[in-house]
């Protein structure tokens, strides 16, 4: 398992949630509910420090990249 936030622990999520809802969505809608999701939550989060925060975003940011030019 990856590091929590890291752009592993994304891309990972990414590819299990893309084919957990394979019958529903096409790559892109599912990849596009997931990261409209955790951006959702990171947004809300009042617990983290803005810096923490834009540092998972970037994460966030980086794994949808990988993942939707594989």
């Amino acid at each position: 398992m990856a590091e929590q936030f890291s752009v592993k622990f994304f891309e990972e999520n990414f590819l299990q949630y893309i084919d957990r809802n394979k019958d529903v969505f096409t790559k892109s809608h599912a990849m596009n509910a997931y990261y409209r999701s955790i951006v959702g939550t990171l947004i809300n989060d009042h617990l983290n420090k803005n810096g923490e925060i834009v540092r998972r975003i970037r994460n966030l940011e980086e794994a949808y990249n990988n993942i939707k030019n594989s």
